[in-house]
């Protein structure tokens, strides 16, 4: 089983990377955060935070939109291309090819991430004269969690949508759960109830991006997070992994290999 996942995971990651969304994103990134190193804020003190927000930021943008985008034309793909049957010819099961391709999609944006991350590591170190070395470890360990539940919810969607659509709804969930994940408890406060217990419940059930967004500690240097939460939001994201190639996998056992 192992090896037939890993099969199907290789295939993704050379397609990857034979395209060139990944070299044109790096190239801009390596530009930008050329330029944002060199700004200089009129002798303002600890100016090398702004160059670790904006450099974060690419970081974490680019590779969520190359990322989601990766992973949502997967299983598309293979049906326009009327592939997919002679990939379930071989002794290969759906929910297989389904974790092989949320695990090719993965790697293949971890790689790009690893790249993006060190990058901007090198620039900050440099503008900086040193980094958090605990920090800056948990803020990719953690980012590398929410790329995991960001594939799994690309594949998982792109059994239901088109590739258009998926791209869209994930990375809008993404980037809103960012923005407001952490305000959205605290809104529904006012509800009466059982609208309270509805919204509540409806909280309960998105994936919390926030929860492994460590920028605002890392820029400000704050303590770093026990080994125990590090693992309780491991837990976590592998637990939203499992749930959104589960419900993937219940419409792609249905669908048929043509399109």
């Amino acid at each position: 089983m192992i090896r037939r996942i890993s099969a199907v995971a290789r295939l993704v990651i050379l397609e990857a990377f034979r395209k060139k969304d990944f070299y044109v994103a790096l190239f801009f990134g390596v530009v930008l955060l050329a330029y944002a190193s060199r700004i200089e804020f009129y002798q303002i003190s600890n100016v090398h935070r702004y160059l670790l927000e904006i450099g974060l930021a690419l970081a974490f943008i680019f590779s969520a939109v190359l990322g989601s985008g990766l992973a949502a034309r997967q299983l598309p793909s293979e049906l326009q291309n009327r592939t997919l049957g002679v990939l379930l010819s071989k002794p290969i099961g759906r929910f297989e090819v389904m974790f092989g391709k949320f695990a090719g999609s993965f790697a293949a944006t971890a790689a790009c991430f690893t790249v993006f991350f060190v990058l901007f590591a090198a620039f900050a170190w440099m503008k900086a004269g040193g980094l958090p070395m605990v920090l800056a470890v948990q803020t990719f360990v953690l980012f590398l969690f929410a790329l995991a539940v960001l594939a799994a919810l690309s594949v998982g969607l792109s059994a239901y949508l088109t590739t258009a659509a998926n791209v869209l709804v994930t990375l809008l969930l993404f980037f809103m759960m960012n923005i407001y994940g952490g305000t959205l408890l605290s809104s529904t406060a006012q509800v009466p109830l059982p609208g309270r217990y509805v919204l509540w419940a409806v909280y309960s059930a998105l994936p919390h991006f926030e929860f492994f967004d460590m920028r605002t500690r890392f820029i400000h240097d704050w303590p770093a997070l026990s080994a125990g939460l590090v693992a309780c939001l491991a837990a976590y994201a592998a637990l939203f992994v499992m749930v959104f190639l589960t419900l993937g996998w219940f419409k792609f056992r249905k669908a048929g290999t043509t399109a």
